[in-house]
């Protein structure tokens, strides 16, 4: 059985560990696939000057490979309190596009 100290140890490696490789993997995802996303919100009609903010961020796909994961990009617009969500493979390839909270767009579901 694991001590409280051995614990705290633990959990902190693993977050010093694991901090420095997801953040480079985020930037590089935003930066990778900022064209698809642009190209996305311009094809939907959203100004960028509605944009408030974009954090890219990767998501597991679940198993053991550091190569299954999805890409999601959460569009913050000025003129409603949800997201713009665009979902993408790995590879920048988007899947899905959708709105969430009261934002509403034409031609875009809304979960």
């Amino acid at each position: 059985m694991m001590t409280l100290r051995s614990k705290s140890l633990a959990t902190v490696l693993a977050v010093a560990v694991a901090l420095p490789l997801s953040l480079p993997a985020a930037s590089a995802a935003a930066a990778e696939c900022q064209p698809q996303i642009d190209k996305t919100l311009q094809s939907h009609a959203i100004a960028q000057d509605d944009i408030k903010s974009i954090v890219v961020m990767r998501r597991s796909r679940g198993g053991m490979s550091a190569s299954n994961y999805r890409i999601d990009a959460w569009v913050r617009l000025k003129t409603c309190s949800g997201y713009v969500m665009v979902s993408m493979t790995r590879h920048c390839v988007v899947q899905q596009t959708y709105t969430t909270g009261d934002c509403k767009i034409d031609g875009l579901p809304s979960h």
